[in-house]
């Protein structure tokens, strides 16, 4: 028995008084039919506090947008002031040092959010809890922030691909069921078998930037053209860029016309 089943009950059983005599039978019926009565409302309003549903984060309060209460929504750390181009957060809107002194490959990467508390938790918890309701928080992050900004969609979505065997070790890629969530609310195709990874590579967050360019260069291949489509690359969390940076490279040599990332979340400098 559940806890609001038995304060149910309590209440039932404390509002409905038996008749003390033949004489007061009547007033007892008309209680006890009043006291039925609220216990009917009152159920009614535990059944659906009982069926709401309820925040991802705190499980407490009832959802209010893409899995998160009001609260929880309210205090995530949204990355409002970026560079335009990487979104790297500033301290001012612009861009930041490296995008002005480099061409990068891809055209502007979108990463509604900074990476730290709690979307750090969230998007850990995703990845290796398999926790696979934050793919629903995170495409919807994603979502909002591309349709605030009344951009061009792309033609194409391509989850940042894993190799077979990481799939495996993992049991899913957390950026495929970023994208398809995407891609189902804004009606675009989710290319999953476009691009492959071609070989094994050390975790990107245990590496400094070098090492990170070092390692995933040449990890990419493509399968299918993509010329002369608009594409957005769709990850979880963007980090030193090396990763985006290597596989724009690749489409963009494979002659797409525009290349765009959407993230989740970007880590800070």
């Amino acid at each position: 028995m559940t806890y609001a089943t038995a304060q149910l009950i309590t209440y039932v059983v404390k509002c409905c008084k038996p008749a003390q005599s033949l004489t007061d039978a009547d007033d007892s019926m008309h209680a006890n039919h009043k006291a039925i009565t609220a216990a009917r409302s009152k159920l009614g309003t535990t059944l659906n506090w009982l069926l709401e549903p309820v925040c991802f984060l705190c499980e407490e309060n009832g959802e209010w947008r893409h899995g998160l209460c009001k609260h929880c929504w309210q205090r995530l750390p949204h990355n409002l002031s970026c560079c335009r181009i990487c979104a790297l957060p500033l301290a001012s809107r612009g861009l930041c040092g490296a995008c002005q002194a480099t061409s990068m490959a891809y055209d502007r990467i979108i990463a509604p959010t900074v990476y730290r508390h709690p979307i750090d938790q969230m998007l850990c918890s995703l990845k290796y809890a398999g926790r696979l309701q934050w793919a629903r928080t995170a495409a919807g992050l994603i979502i909002d922030c591309v349709l605030q900004q009344d951009l061009d969609l792309p033609q194409l979505l391509l989850p940042v691909p894993m190799t077979r065997k990481a799939i495996r070790r993992r049991g899913f890629n957390q950026s495929a069921y970023i994208a398809r969530l995407v891609g189902r609310q804004l009606k675009i195709k989710v290319g999953f078998d476009v691009v492959h990874k071609t070989r094994e590579t050390h975790r990107q967050s245990t590496l400094s930037r070098s090492q990170r360019q070092q390692n995933i260069a040449g990890a990419f291949a493509l399968t299918r053209s993509v010329a002369e489509n608009r594409v957005a690359i769709v990850d979880d969390v963007v980090t030193s860029c090396s990763t985006v940076a290597e596989l724009a490279g690749v489409l963009k040599a494979a002659q797409a016309s525009e290349v765009n990332v959407w993230a989740c979340a970007r880590t800070p400098a």
